[in-house]
């Protein structure tokens, strides 16, 4: 894959994200798989994995994280790291599309619904593929005191 590959793939899994949610909140449902795996509206007013956290806190650390991550993402594209800075945007892009959500509705567009009752969304995959890649593109210890 070429360096421009591995950032245009999270602006469009931003992008079909975005088109996903917004099928969902028009009311498109279908099966999947059987019963186990459905496209369907799933309002999560929590927090990742519709757990129960709402108010300020939510809101503050959204916002840090998102924060964090762009500077991050930031400084790797000024020093060269395009494969960091892809994970980065990864992270960044499904982060914000989910934040989105919050703001324009008060809750976030979950449309992938298991077994009836963990929903997640593609931002979900965006944000864990990115923080996955960005633990494996990572230097490890021994290896950074090779490089100062």
């Amino acid at each position: 894959m070429t360096s421009r590959t591995f950032w245009i793939a999270p602006v469009v899994l931003f992008a079909l994200d975005r088109i996903l949610k917004a099928a969902a909140l028009q009311g498109l449902s279908f099966s999947l798989v059987g019963d186990s795996v459905r496209f369907v509206l799933f309002r999560n007013g929590g927090i990742a994995f519709s757990l129960p956290a709402s108010g300020p806190i939510v809101w503050a650390a959204s916002l840090l994280i998102i924060g964090a991550v762009g500077a991050s993402a930031w400084r790797d594209w000024r020093l060269g790291e395009r494969g960091h800075f892809a994970a980065y945007t990864m992270f960044f892009l499904g982060a914000v599309s989910n934040l989105v959500d919050r703001v324009a509705w008060g809750f976030t567009d979950d449309y992938l619904m298991f077994f009836g009752r963990s929903a997640v969304n593609l931002a979900d995959g965006m944000i864990l593929l990115g923080a996955i890649w960005l633990a494996l593109a990572r230097p490890k210890p021994s290896q950074q005191n090779k490089i100062a």
